[in-house]
């Protein structure tokens, strides 16, 4: 009796310590569990996280397959606050022979933050896309840049500044100023009336502090309602995750109100000489879809305008499907076109 009873123990001491782990973390330390959980998402699509760069500036980005001679690269910018981690559902659907690189932009996700009087300017962070382009050996080599949102811009920039380095450019609901305002815009043109020591975390959507802040930020984002409905302590995790960060975002929001201006990408699109493709959600709250009105016009080259039924900005979330879809088409036209 004494044998099984201490088996028995055992037994139960290997199923409860896990599940007291747990339980423990999800109450107490959320934000270790959100962080695992995206990093096993991202070891799951088969991204390797590595880092590059010196003293001065480190690039944090993910990695998926190697380059490959005579294949163009993919390399993914993402949008105001968030990460590298945004592209995981490109990773999991685009085909597995393709080189993908996910960056984290300058003071987001782990890459590190520019110094308190750095320059913050669209173009500035173009010429850091291209130095890390350099660091990953990818100077020498076409690539098909993605970037959405503010990524989006920056993207279209490059893709103006920098023609020689790009096989094409898709452009995701890129931040520019559109005919019709949004939520977003509006608060920006309420901030740029404000001194820039004024501005605040209220005066932006994307700006988190609180749980509530992260639960409008989801409704504002996103077409489906159905992530508010997740328990608090993962929003709970999500936001300490967030709030190191805040600082440096309040300071690129403000840059929207003055050196970064959200007409710049239309005042730039001409030169835009590329390859290029847009895709947008019908249902943006954040950047209107009739954005591309503006955009579609004066680009030199634009192959494709994908717009994307019951989607809001964040189509990596709305519709990860479609998205990977119509990325994977313009892609392979180019490399349909070297065998021609």
């Amino acid at each position: 009796m004494g044998f099984w009873t201490a088996v028995a123990a055992v037994v139960f001491a290997l199923i409860a310590a896990p599940i007291g782990g747990f339980i423990l973390l999800f109450y107490c330390f959320p934000h270790v569990l959100v962080k695992q959980f995206m990093r096993y998402q991202a070891y799951k699509s088969g991204m390797t996280i590595k880092f590059v760069g010196n003293e001065e500036k480190v690039f944090c980005y993910g990695e998926k397959n190697k380059q490959q001679p005579n294949k163009a690269s993919i390399v993914f910018l993402h949008g105001f606050t968030s990460s590298k981690d945004q592209w995981i559902s490109c990773f999991n659907r685009l085909p597995a022979d393709i080189h993908m690189i996910a960056v984290d932009l300058p003071g987001h996700g782990d890459s590190s933050r520019p110094d308190e009087d750095g320059d913050l300017s669209f173009d500035r962070a173009a010429e850091l896309v291209n130095e890390f382009l350099h660091l990953v050996n990818l100077d020498g080599k076409k690539v098909h840049l993605v970037g959405s949102s503010l990524g989006g811009a920056i993207a279209g920039i490059f893709a103006a500044k920098y023609p020689e380095m790009l096989d094409r450019v898709s452009m995701i609901c890129p931040a520019v100023q559109t005919p019709v305002d949004t939520h977003l815009q509006l608060q920006i043109k309420k901030a740029a009336s404000k001194a820039t020591e004024e501005v605040s975390y209220e005066d932006c959507l994307l700006l988190t502090d609180s749980l509530q802040d992260i639960k409008d930020m989801l409704l504002g984002i996103c077409f489906s309602k159905d992530l508010v409905k997740f328990h608090d302590q993962i929003f709970k995790g999500f936001l300490t995750l967030r709030l190191p960060k805040l600082p440096y975002f309040l300071r690129l929001f403000s840059s929207l109100t003055t050196v970064n201006k959200l007409d710049y990408l239309e005042k730039v699109a001409h030169r835009i000489t590329v390859p290029s493709q847009l895709i947008w959600g019908k249902n943006d709250e954040v950047l209107h879809v009739s954005g591309v009105d503006v955009l579609q016009p004066k680009l030199g080259d634009c192959h494709h305008v994908d717009l994307i039924d019951r989607c809001g900005h964040a189509i990596h979330i709305d519709r990860p499907g479609a998205l990977a879809k119509y990325i994977l088409k313009f892609y392979q036209e180019g490399e349909n076109g070297k065998k021609d």
